[in-house]
């Protein structure tokens, strides 16, 4: 049958030749209606070789017939071609571009000029959708990004992308698929041209192609079914560099009642062209919803994704918030029998000495590297947990700035101190690290002047067991973890020339003395910004000050409190402003209302700054959380808030470091990682206890153009 159809398709090519320009017109008038198929492009092809163009080759097409949709598929091997005498280059491309106009799969839907993310299951080899998976069984999990397929398992209205937002230029991506079970991903690269089908080949990923280039319109996953009936669950996760731009969730019913099935649960932005903004990731951590796992993908070598449990990671990140909550603070008993309360262990400037502040290294050490190897633990196969740092820190001196360190996390579901992280090599012994010089050059007896160095100045001489500040992802790395929203992620708050504005909602039940000298500074600088401090004594007062898009930050400077409504229910939080309390349900209230004046920033949306005790903290089982609220029902860019308890007056410095340098231009994740080592330098390691969601990039007003 292969052989009738070429046959067929040849004859077609020589009555295009006979009938010359009235089939060149015949083309034009189908291409212009849209209505371009593969009969129109033998016909013009055929006419373009008739009329005596030189054609250097023509590309000769095979097919198979797919009865389930009624559609001929057309194939373009490159090993099969006519030559043609005195053909030129460019009549060549011309009749490749016909062809490539007029190929189709026989599950392409014409819908317009539209792009889209197909996923389907078919036999090895094949092209053919499989409705049902049957047992120990050999398959293939299809991808692609181009036209609607209408054999794709996933939703058109999940997988659309609008044509007019795809770049300029063409660009490499890479497929990881994680099936459930699984320790270890496939990966395959494959190439998103400016026009047409995504398309895999043999070529360099991230290099020009080569004139050989052998293009394959599909990129497959092989998989086996099991031998007992059951489902299978997966997730696809698309690459931009190390970013991840899309995460698929697939489930296949083997043996079963069912078909295929997928559903995009994570995109990181909705616009191709917006990749821009991830350009520069180094290394990326997704962790997906309805899961318990965490999926670890970088460039280069990162194929090899490894997992954590939900249970697990809670245990971690509250080991970590105990140790840097017990570097804060201490009980004290009131006398006499008058029960405890909490003094702070710095003294009036923020500061310890160095031994304390070593001990707290040694401790929040101790802790980051549990996650660390629980992350990456076992390493079965390749030597991520090994190459992870040598990475980062490779990228750091290769660029001369901190590498970005990208982490989508589901922050309400899933609960990781991401920041403490501690990447070098230790055992559980604190007490037998060895201080690397970083700790004291850059602590409170050290004699370090200027920028902070990307890498450790003594990473050379680092022993086993090595205590260095740079070991910590919150003070190695600009740590971004974007919040979970509907549509594109900004990078600028506000686009206009006015100064920078601030609302301040500070709590009634605060320290007035510490509150009005923090306000003070802050309104004062430098730098100096415009900041409104409403009277919001009710609820009603504090949602009209909110609603207007008048400011670039929200500044909440209050009490947190704990909101437990069972004893085994995990505790959600609230907002204390004396005479009323603000939880995260409030929020979705104000932005669900059918009032006019509901709360959705739109045309402003603000940085977000919740700085009170414990104002991020979430664990697996948080029913609602401050982030994703105002990020998701809100609007805001950005939130960045405390993982624990924090004393009002550190909590005002803190802030004060990050507000001067949002000001002066630098973005939410940089300004936070001088912040760290500012506070660092007085012995303070409380600076890990901030976590911003928001874009890497995220500024209060656009960068100046630099003019050539």
């Amino acid at each position: 049958m292969t052989a009738w159809w070429r046959n067929w398709r040849l004859l077609v090519v020589a009555v295009g030749a006979l009938l010359g320009p009235a089939c060149l017109v015949y083309g034009s008038w189908r291409l212009a209606q849209g209505q371009f198929d593969v009969i129109d492009g033998l016909l013009v092809a055929g006419a373009l070789v008739g009329s005596g163009s030189a054609v250097r080759t023509l590309l000769v097409v095979t097919g198979v017939w797919a009865p389930s949709l009624q559609m001929r598929r057309l194939e373009l091997p490159s090993e099969v071609r006519i030559a043609l005498p005195g053909g030129s280059d460019s009549d060549q491309e011309a009749i490749e571009l016909l062809l490539e106009e007029s190929r189709f799969d026989g599950s392409v839907s014409t819908d317009g000029g539209d792009t889209y993310v197909n996923i389907f299951v078919a036999l090895p080899g094949e092209t053919e959708s499989v409705g049902r998976l049957g047992l120990s069984t050999d398959y293939e999990l299809l991808l692609s990004i181009g036209r609607r397929h209408t054999a794709s398992i996933v939703q058109a209205a999940e997988a659309r992308w609008p044509a007019e937002l795809l770049p300029d230029e063409g660009f490499w991506l890479r497929a990881a698929l994680l099936i459930e079970g699984q320790q270890v991903s496939a990966t395959a690269p494959f190439y998103l041209p400016s026009r047409g089908e995504s398309f895999t080949c043999d070529c360099e990923p991230g290099l020009p192609h080569k004139e050989t280039c052998s293009p394959r319109p599909w990129v497959r996953f092989p998989f086996r079914t099991p031998d007992l009936s059951g489902r299978i669950r997966g997730e696809l996760v698309v690459y931009y560099e190390a970013a991840a731009v899309v995460v698929v969730q697939v489930v296949l019913p083997v043996d079963r009642p069912g078909h295929p099935r997928a559903s995009v649960v994570r995109k990181l932005t909705s616009s191709f062209t917006d990749l821009g903004k991830l350009a520069e990731r180094t290394a990326s951590v997704v962790m997906l919803p309805r899961t318990q796992r965490v999926v670890v993908n970088g460039v280069g070598f990162l194929d090899s994704p490894f997992v954590i449990g939900a249970g697990a990671a809670d245990t971690s990140a509250l080991n970590g918030r105990t140790a840097l909550f017990e570097s804060h603070f201490e009980v004290v008993r009131r006398w006499p029998l008058r029960g405890t309360r909490l003094r702070s262990c710095y003294d009036q400037t923020f500061a310890k000495s160095h031994a304390e502040y070593e001990r707290d290294l040694r401790r929040l050490a101790r802790e980051g590297t549990e996650l660390y190897v629980r992350l990456f633990s076992p390493p079965r196969t390749g030597d991520t947990a090994f190459t992870l740092p040598a990475l980062l820190r490779h990228e750091a001196r290769i660029r001369d700035r901190p590498p970005t360190l990208q982490i989508m996390d589901k922050s309400d579901e899933i609960a990781m101190l991401w920041s403490a992280v501690y990447d070098l090599p230790i055992g559980g012994d604190p007490t037998r690290y060895q201080p690397c010089p970083s700790v004291r050059k850059f602590g409170p007896e050290g004699d370090h002047t200027g920028p902070i160095p990307p890498v450790c100045p003594y990473e050379d001489a680092h022993p086993d067991d090595v205590l260095c500040p740079y070991g910590f992802w919150g003070l190695s790395c600009l740590l971004e973890q974007p919040p979970m929203v509907q549509g594109d992620l900004g990078t600028v708050v506000y686009d206009g020339t006015d100064s920078v504005a601030v609302l301040a909602a500070v709590g009634g039940t605060l320290d007035q003395d510490l509150t009005n000298t923090h306000v003070g500074r802050l309104r004062e600088g430098p730098p100096a910004c415009m900041l409104h401090q409403p009277a919001i004594a009710t609820e009603e007062e504090l949602v009209s000050a909110l609603t207007p898009e008048a400011m670039d930050v929200v500044y909440f400077y209050c009490h947190c409190g704990y909101d437990r409504r069972s004893p085994l229910a995990a505790a959600d939080r609230y907002l204390d402003f004396g005479g009323y309390t603000v939880k995260p349900v409030d929020i979705t209230r104000w932005a669900r209302s059918s009032a006019t004046d509901a709360l959705r920033w739109r045309r402003r949306r603000p940085l977000v700054v919740l700085n009170g005790c414990h104002t991020a903290e979430t664990t697996s089982g948080t029913l609602n959380s401050f982030v994703p609220v105002f990020t998701g029902w809100a609007g805001a860019s950005g939130v960045l808030g405390t993982e624990v308890a924090i004393e009002q007056g550190l909590a005002g410095w803190a802030m004060e470091e990050l507000f001067a340098r949002l000001l002066n231009g630098e973005t939410v994740t940089a300004a936070l990682h001088s912040v760290r080592w500012t506070m660092l330098r007085r012995g303070n390691v409380m600076g890990l206890a901030y976590t911003a969601y928001c874009l890497a990039n995220l500024v209060l007003r656009p960068p100046p153009t630099t003019q050539e």
